[in-house]
Parts: structure tokens; C-alpha cells; sequence
């Protein structure tokens, strides 16, 4: 009689636990070989758009160019405009943010200094491909991942009334006044969980509040931009950094501002330290 020849249970199991176990091994690596290519894509942006933001400054009498994305126009010098739809005020539809944020970003006064929207997004930030946590307009999540704090140049009176009248003596107009250029950053990864980044980066270094939440797409890590041109990831030392952030990416926190001014979070007496201002208290 001939012998029937395959495999038995047995084998199967062990052949199925070997690929379970290799899965196991390879899927975690392959996640932060995408999430390192992703942070060298994003620090590359963001040294293309700092050096396009001083050598705007550079050209123009080292005036700022303004954090703010309202008018993009003299004598606000904002760097980017608004969602091309919500500025006309258009219907809203799924591709809302992706295409006209982009041409929002096309009217900003920095624009024609890097001519490509897409510096704007960081490789790791896929908010444009959800709905927002936190919907105000309609469409799909952000797609601009990179803000500028308020104090670099902002109208004073915003600046005033969102932090008291002694900020507007800390606005800094010309990039001259930066202190530290090497060690002050300019330019911030934000995790804005509307339909797009609105405006400027909030942070508070007078209270120490954490008003917009920095992104943590990088797992541990944020992209920072600095007022000497060069761009460097930040490591969080505070666990509560990046679980504010995740809080924030899923909406079970913005627009709630409870638990985020902890001055003994180490992260955000870094934040502070670094922050853009004339001035430090």
C-alpha cells in the first residue's frame, strides 16, 4: 500500500505559530522604519520652510512674517491663507481640506519664497485622510501641519487678548530681536483636531498652559524649527506630553484646556524656555 504524504495537524499549527511569531516580530519594525522615514521627511520640510521664513525676513527689512492665516495680504504679512472654500464661503465637499487648504497655503505671503504646498504636510500626519474629532467647517481633518507661535509678530491685539497686556511688549517684530536664534524655535508641529490648523500655535509661557498641543506623530518625538534656519526632533520626557496630544488627535479633549498647564511637566518648561518672545519671566 502507498503512503499518503502531506502535512499533519500537528505541523500545520507549528508552521501557522512560526508566522504568527515572525509577524509579530516584523510588523513592529516595519512601523518604525515608516515612522523614521516619515521624521526625515518631516525634518527636511521643515528646513526647506525655515529657510525660506529668513530669507523672507532678509528681504524685507527682517520683518517677520506674520503666524496668523486670515490675510495673508500688507499689512499683516500672515504666511498662509485660509482653505480656499471657507474664504469664499462655497459649499463644503469631502475634499474640502486637501485641495483647498492647499490653495489657502498658495496665498500666504511665505508661498512664492518655497513654491510647494505640500512642505506643509508632514508625512506623518494623516488627519487630512479622517473626518476631524472636532468638525467646525465640514470635510476631511487638516492638512497643515506646521504653525508659528503667536508672538512672532501677531497683531497686538491678539497677542493682548489672549495673554494679558504685557505680551504685546514681548512681540517680536524683526528677526533680529530673536534671542538665542539657535535655541528659540520658530516653527511648531501642531495636532489641530478641526478641519484645519486656524491661525497661530497657542501656548501660554507666561501661565505655562498648553492651549494648541504639539503633534506627536513621530511616537515620542515633535519636529521643531529654529530661528538660526535649522530643524531638530525633540524628545517628550513627561508621558502626559504625548497622551495630551493623542487626547486631543481622538477629541475626547480640545477644546477642554484642564490638565494641560502643569508647571512641573518638564516638557512644558522646555516649551517655555524655547518660546519666541522678547522677554523671559
Amino acid at each position: 500500500m502507498k503512503s499518503q504524504s502531506g502535512f499533519t495537524l500537528i505541523e500545520l499549527l507549528v508552521v501557522i505559530a512560526i508566522i504568527a511569531i515572525l509577524t509579530a516580530i516584523l510588523i513592529p519594525a516595519l512601523n518604525y522604519a515608516r515612522q523614521q522615514a516619515g521624521s526625515a521627511g518631516c525634518l527636511s520640510n521643515e528646513r526647506q520652510l525655515m529657510l525660506a521664513y529668513t530669507m523672507y525676513a532678509e528681504g524685507n527689512d527682517y520683518v517677520l512674517c506674520g503666524p496668523m492665516t486670515s490675510n495673508p495680504g500688507s499689512p499683516r504679512f500672515d504666511w498662509v491663507g485660509p482653505p480656499r472654500d471657507l474664504a469664499s464661503g462655497a459649499v463644503k465637499t469631502s475634499n474640502f481640506i486637501a485641495e483647498e487648504e492647499i490653495r489657502g497655503i498658495e496665498t500666504g505671503t511665505l508661498f512664492p519664497y518655497y513654491k510647494n504646498a505640500k512642505l506643509m504636510n508632514c508625512p506623518s500626519d494623516k488627519r487630512s485622510a479622517r473626518a476631524p474629532t472636532y468638525p467646525g467647517y465640514g470635510g476631511t481633518g487638516g492638512y497643515r501641519t506646521y504653525s508659528l507661535p503667536y508672538h512672532l509678530n501677531a497683531p497686538v491685539s491678539e497677542l493682548t487678548s489672549r495673554y494679558g497686556a504685557a505680551a504685546g511688549a514681548d512681540r517680536l517684530v524683526r528677526i533680529t530681536e530673536v534671542r538665542s536664534p539657535s535655541e528659540t524655535y520658530i516653527m511648531v508641529e501642531e495636532n489641530d483636531n478641526r478641519d484645519y490648523n486656524m491661525d497661530a500655535w497657542a501656548f501660554d509661557p507666561y501661565k505655562f498652559i498648553l492651549i494648541d498641543t504639539i503633534a506627536v506623530f513621530h511616537n515620542n518625538i515633535t519636529m521643531f524649527g529654529y530661528a538660526d534656519g535649522h530643524a531638530a526632533k525633540k524628545t517628550w520626557d513627561d508621558p502626559r506630553t504625548q497622551r495630551w496630544s493623542n487626547e486631543i488627535r481622538n477629541g475626547t479633549r480640545y477644546p477642554d484646556m484642564t490638565g494641560l498647564s502643569d508647571p512641573d511637566n518638564a516638557d512644558i518648561r522646555w516649551l517655555a524656555t524655547h518660546y519666541p518672545r522678547k522677554q523671559r519671566q
